[in-house]
């Protein structure tokens, strides 16, 4: 049997800032990893790893989720296909780059960031960029005006 492609949404107890988004990466970094917020809030970690099966594939994600010092919310697990169909009928709301976000916000980019890390504006982080919701940052700045 060929390995196929699976996809792993793991939600951790884990707080969410600069100095974890790194660390929730390290493990995950070979495989393609992702780290940002659930749709219920919590810290969520999504990558992709190679299995001949379903079983193969959640027996390895939760090697790697062992690694971590967090305890596991939740866990998913399906080929990359599923996975994609799922991604492709969720509406990404618009997103913008920090520095658009601190030009929106008449900050500077190290506001934002600091905005980020104290948890007052939402944002996911993929690889080493931050990126924020539109609606994040048109929120934040009503409330400033």
């Amino acid at each position: 049997m060929a390995a196929q492609s699976y996809n792993v949404i793991a939600e951790l107890d884990a707080p969410f800032d600069e100095d974890t988004a790194e660390q929730l990466l390290d493990p995950i970094a070979d495989y393609s990893g992702a780290a940002g917020r659930s749709e219920l809030g919590h810290t969520e970690v999504v990558f992709t790893l190679p299995a001949q099966t379903l079983r193969q594939a959640t027996t390895t994600a939760l090697a790697i989720l062992e690694t971590y010092r967090w305890p596991l919310r939740s866990l998913r697990v399906l080929p990359t296909d599923d996975y994609d169909r799922l991604v492709d009928a969720i509406d990404v709301p618009p997103l913008v780059s920090v520095q658009e976000a601190a030009d929106q916000l008449g900050i500077s980019r190290q506001g934002v960031l600091k905005a980020i890390t104290t948890g007052s504006l939402p944002a996911i982080r993929v690889g080493s960029t931050w990126i924020v919701r539109e609606s994040a940052v048109r929120a934040r700045a009503q409330r400033s005006a």
